[in-house]
């Protein structure tokens, strides 16, 4: 490893197909599959705790197996993929991730659902999923360049963050009207079809050579070395994932404050159905408002983000987005205090949730992806979700199990503590003085 940290503005990429049209495929497909996953989560959340009846505690299990594969097999699927970012891997994860989800409905037609096919189900999917979104973000460079990876990235965020507030709104009045077993077909259909977009994405030639040959050197040595040698290949890789995040300061201080946010964020989720529906006895009509509000919110936050990041700076609007984070957060226990303007108080919070989060999102992937080397995007992005993503089944766990035992208030509290010191984080973290003037790809 070199002793000085490589500027990202000189990472050079493969040469990409020249055209905006070039990354439609690879944003359209990221699109669909992201609402497919929304839908998914949400009619296995209304199954598991309507029909099911989960508590709790079994819902941060069902949210911590979801997410497991980022902690475990992050690292090694960086590597993997790195190796060789396909247009076929997207397409054999996608289809298996539908497949799995197609057995959910299987089986809930046949009246044999139950919550140990929700938690292999959850696991193999994630597992599924860890792999899609480690290769959409280690292709990127050569669909459009390495001087375009932080807009396109940007504009995959932007466009997922929206779909993920937005959609379940319409997913929970799908629910409502044909039934969650159907709205789980309608979530394998839209994974399928993410999968199968995909065989329009076009590569340069160039990198698709280069990417072809060098696939073959691996292949070729990894047959040619003793399965020791391999091994110790393979984990000298995985650890350039490491070591790259590590020497970049920036780029590690956000990953940080993206494991505050993202712990905080499940502890909340663990909960926040049994919040509306039991504790509040809110009924589900409230639960779709909250959504529709979270969507409003979403939307305007996809809106603004970029436009606020060119006007002043990245960092500065990225920081004002995490320090928003917990001032919201403390709505939802506002609500908890004063159950008579209970609706009044989430509603806000929602909404104003959505805003902030997603803008931030937005803000955070464009300057991580601009930070990142493009020839060492899968094993740092990988390296990065293992960490900020692999913390999440944690959250969930310690979020389900501290409702159970110490009640709503404890555990929306620790939500809107993480948020606070993940707010400290990302506003005491430096910037280089391009960032200072610029926004995403700019």
């Amino acid at each position: 490893m070199p002793s000085r940290t490589p500027d990202p503005s000189h990472n050079s990429g493969p040469a990409a197909p020249s055209g905006r049209q070039s990354d439609r495929p690879l944003i359209l497909s990221n699109a669909i599959d992201a609402s497919g996953r929304t839908v998914a989560d949400l009619a296995t959340d209304f199954l598991a705790v309507v029909v099911l009846g989960a508590t709790a505690a079994q819902m941060g299990l069902l949210n911590a197996l979801g997410t497991l594969a980022f902690l475990v097999l992050g690292i090694p699927i960086g590597v993997l993929v790195d190796r060789s970012p396909t247009v076929r891997l997207l397409l054999a994860s996608g289809l298996l991730r539908a497949a799995l989800l197609g057995s959910l409905v299987l089986a809930w037609g046949l009246d044999a659902l139950t919550l140990l096919h929700l938690y292999a189900v959850a696991t193999l999917a994630g597992t599924a999923a860890v792999v899609v979104e480690t290769t959409q973000t280690a292709i990127a460079p050569r669909v459009v360049g390495a001087a375009g990876v932080s807009r396109l990235v940007s504009r995959m965020q932007s466009a997922e963050s929206l779909i993920s507030l937005v959609v379940p709104a319409l997913a929970g009045l799908l629910v409502a009207l044909a039934g969650a077993g159907t709205t789980l077909a309608v979530a394998a259909a839209l994974t399928a079809l993410a999968a199968l977009v995909v065989l329009r994405l076009r590569v340069g030639d160039t990198a698709e050579a280069a990417q072809e040959a060098s696939a073959a050197q691996e292949a070729s040595a990894v047959h040619a070395e003793d399965p020791s040698s391999a091994l110790s290949r393979f984990f000298r890789e995985a650890a350039v994932g490491w070591s790259t995040l590590r020497e970049r300061r920036t780029l590690w201080r956000l990953t940080l404050g993206s494991m505050l946010v993202n712990l905080g964020l499940a502890v909340h989720s663990a909960v926040e159905v049994v919040l509306v529906l039991r504790e509040l006895d809110l009924g589900p009509t409230v639960l779709g408002l909250l959504v529709s509000a979270g969507g409003v919110g979403g939307l305007l936050g996809s809106l603004v983000a970029v436009p606020l990041g060119d006007r002043l700076g990245t960092p500065r609007a990225l920081r004002g987005c995490v320090l928003l984070l917990a001032p919201v957060a403390a709505l939802t226990l506002t609500a908890l205090l004063d159950q008579d303007r209970a609706t009044t108080w989430l509603l806000a919070g929602s909404f104003l949730w959505g805003v902030a989060i997603v803008a931030y999102n937005v803000l955070l992937s464009g300057i991580a992806a601009e930070l990142t080397p493009t020839d060492l995007m899968g094993r740092v992005s990988a390296t990065r979700r293992t960490l900020t993503m692999g913390i999440v089944p944690i959250g969930g766990i310690v979020g389900g199990l501290l409702a159970d035992e110490a009640g709503m208030i404890a555990t929306i509290t620790a939500w809107l503590v993480l948020n606070a010191i993940a707010g400290v984080v990302v506003a005491t973290t430096p910037f280089s003085h391009a960032h200072t003037r610029t926004g995403p790809g700019r």
